[in-house]
């Protein structure tokens, strides 16, 4: 209880101050009601104020308000009139420039009526034009066929080469003198070379052929003889000398000028002339020379006896007598050269450019050439050598002191001139007014290539023309859009070879029978179809960027090696219809697929089956220097294929095992396996295969797989091995 009463007198104490606080202020007992009513009345009259000012405030706020409202209402007029003149300058500006459109439309349409005008014109002009030209051709043609004879002159310079030979005939016996005697004597002509120069006038009318002027031509011949000559002593009566010559030889040289009378016909390029020339001889002299052989017979003894050989004492370079004219027959055939060596007209150059009926400048067309055969046999003696001894002696002197030229063996020796061989001239013809010749107008191609099936045209093709009989190309290879393209032809038959992409070749045989004729050429290709082919991995779905190789039935190398696209790992082919194709996949750390091609418009998905850790594998195509650790550059491809392998399968740890065949030490054997496999884990890590993810191991000659008793066995023994860890 005495603890209540304290607890009780500690609260009051505490919560004193606040009851007073919260007590009104008691009111003065003093106040009156005057007072009250007073404070009343000032608390309405302030509470009337504030009413009062509250309502001012609000008819202001009112006022303000239906200000803002026209103001805004007086914005929205504004707003609306200034959107419908907007509205009316756009909808101007919209006309006029649609009226621009139309303007630029018009003048567009215009532009492209001009143009197309244009175009007909100038088609319409060219068609004219190619129609003129064959008008004149076949003009031209049928002057040929009924052609007009003209004269048409040339001025020849001939120059002639061939075989000349001096052919002098005399009787077998001669006797003279009393002094000397001949008999049996034998002949031989050698002849030798000849020379000529013509400068003539030649006339052509029609086939006919006339030519004459001026003949130049040097001649050397050589003879050779052999005959006897005896000789009586006056000294020593019944003593007799025989001479026996033996192969004496003279070689004459002459020099003629004469006028040539010719006649003959033009055939095409063949002609022939026949006629004689006469000619006058200005001998430029002999020389002889040769051995004779002197026996006696001395009526003393009993057998003839010899006095040895001699040479000749013969005379050099002596003068000749000769008639004053040496008529000969003559012949000349051969053909004209135009085609091959005389420069023909240039249709692109400008000088080349005439007008109908005229002529190149001289020089050009009127230069012509020929190479003939011709021969000339003199019918006339023209050998004027008097009668005299071929040698003479003096009175005491058994050889020979002189001697004169064979021709003068006896009085009836006869001497006629041979000349063949060939001849080269060049002709100047003297300008005409007959009419150029026309060559035959363009004809013309249109080639286009089509879909087979839709008969639309292809937007790129490729087309190459060749002679069906000659295989040489008439169009080399040209692209050939939608519109077409024209080319130019000769007249003939053609082969076109038409291709694109996705279709198959076509060849398509066409003829040009006309000459300024224009042919269609339309080729159909027949759309190919394409194999397309995706590899991927067959656990993650990931492209494999692999080798696919397309064997056609029967044949063992690929017909087709194809890389897949490493990022989608697709790849396509277009194969030709007929074969029977097989797909061969052998890729690096997957298992190989093998499998027969149905269908050669297919699109296979390849999944290949990644192999397993445990699994062992050979990489093919590796090659290392003979008993060296080097790699060779050709084992790029394979050390690529399985660096791939192994980027694109970051999980995979691989073993490298090298292996030998049992050739060599042990221990020579091991140290080179060793060396392949580290060699081979240098080159991925060197790539930017990580170090950890590969091990390399040698096991030499340890583990073969076939015999070693071969080569290729040995071979197959020598191999770098991949493990999956």
């Amino acid at each position: 209880m005495h603890n209540i009463l304290i607890a009780s007198v500690v609260l009051s104490l505490s919560c004193a101050p606040i009851v007073v606080y919260a007590m009104p202020e008691p009111v003065p007992a003093t106040q009156t009601d005057k007072q009250k009513a007073a404070a009343q009345k000032k608390k309405e009259a302030e509470k009337a104020k504030a009413q009062k000012a509250k309502e001012k405030e609000k008819a202001a706020k009112a006022k303000e308000k239906a200000k803002a409202a026209a103001e805004k209402q007086k914005a929205a007029e504004a707003k609306k009139k200034e959107a419908e003149k907007a509205k009316a300058a756009t909808a101007k500006e919209n006309a006029k420039k649609q009226a621009e459109r139309e303007k630029a439309a018009a003048e567009r349409a215009k532009i492209a009526e001009e143009r197309a005008e244009a175009q007909a014109k100038k088609e319409a002009e060219a068609k004219a034009k190619e129609e003129k030209a064959l008008r004149d051709y076949e003009k031209y043609q049928e002057s040929l066929e009924n052609p007009k004879t003209e004269v048409i002159s040339y001025f020849n310079l001939g120059f002639r080469l061939g075989y000349a030979a001096m052919m002098d005939k005399f009787n077998g016996a001669y006797m003279g003198a009393g002094t000397l005697n001949q008999s049996n004597a034998l002949q031989q002509l050698k002849g030798g070379p000849g020379a000529g120069l013509d400068v003539t006038y030649n006339l052509e009318y029609g086939h006919f052929l006339f030519e004459t002027g001026l003949d130049f031509r040097f001649l050397n011949s050589t003879s050779a003889y052999g005959f006897q000559v005896t000789r009586l002593d006056k000294a020593y009566p019944g003593t007799q000398y025989h001479y026996w010559f033996d192969n004496v030889r003279e070689m004459r040289n002459m020099f003629e000028i004469g006028i040539p009378v010719m006649f003959g016909a033009q055939f095409s390029r063949y002609y022939f002339l026949l006629g004689a020339k006469v000619h006058y001889g200005l001998p430029l002299g002999y020389s002889h020379k040769g051995q004779y052989d002197i026996t006696v017979n001395d009526p003393a003894l009993m057998e003839p006896y010899g006095m040895g050989i001699y040479d000749l004492n013969g005379e050099t370079n002596q003068k000749m007598a000769f008639k004053p004219l040496d008529v000969s027959v003559a012949a000349e055939i051969g053909l004209d050269l135009d085609e091959w060596l005389q420069k023909q007209p240039d249709p692109k150059a400008k000088k080349d450019k005439v007008k109908p009926g005229q002529r190149l400048p001289f020089g050009r067309e009127h230069i012509h050439y020929r190479v003939a055969l011709f021969a000339e046999y003199g019918v006339l003696n023209t050998n004027a050598t008097p009668k005299n001894n071929p040698v003479e002696f003096n009175a005491t002197d058994v050889e020979v002191s002189k001697t004169n030229t064979l021709l003068a063996m006896n009085g009836d020796t006869k001497l006629n001139n041979l000349f063949v061989g060939a001849k080269f001239t060049i002709q100047f013809e003297v300008p005409g007014k007959q009419a150029r010749p026309v060559p035959p107008p363009a004809s013309y191609a249109i080639y286009s290539v089509v879909d087979a099936e839709t008969n639309q045209p292809l937007e790129k093709a490729f087309i190459e023309t060749r002679g069906t009989e000659s295989g040489k190309i008439a169009m080399r290879e040209k692209q050939i859009g939608p519109k077409g393209f024209r080319q130019k032809h000769a007249v003939g038959n053609f082969t076109a070879e038409a291709k694109a992409e996705n279709y198959y070749p076509v060849s398509f045989p066409f003829s040009i029978e006309k000459v300024g004729s224009t042919e269609y050429v339309t080729i159909a290709l027949r759309h190919m179809p394409v194999l397309r082919i995706r590899v991927t991995n067959k656990e993650t779905g990931l492209a494999v960027p692999a080798t696919v190789q397309i064997r056609k039935s029967g044949v063992a190398e690929p017909a087709y090696s194809l890389a897949t696209d490493s990022t989608t790992g697709t790849t396509r082919q277009m194969l030709e219809e007929g074969p029977k194709y097989s797909l061969h996949i052998a890729q690096m750390g997957y298992d190989t697929v093998d499998m027969a091609i149905t269908n050669i418009g297919d699109s296979l998905n390849i999944q290949l089956m990644p192999i397993k850790k445990g699994e062992v594998f050979i990489v093919k195509n590796l090659f290392f220097a003979t008993n060296k650790t080097r790699i060779l550059k050709t084992s790029e491809e394979a050390l690529n294929d399985l660096y791939m392998y192994l980027a694109r399968n970051p999980q995979v740890r691989i073993k490298i095992i090298g292996h030998t065949d049992s050739v060599g030490k042990d221990e020579a054997n091991q140290k080179l396996s060793d060396g392949r496999a580290n060699e081979v884990m240098k080159d991925l890590i060197e790539r930017g295969i990580a170090a950890d993810r590969i091990q390399a191991e040698g096991r030499g000659e340890t583990q073969p797989i076939d015999t070693n008793d071969t080569e290729e066995g040995r071979q197959n023994n020598r191999r770098v091995e991949i493990e999956i860890l």
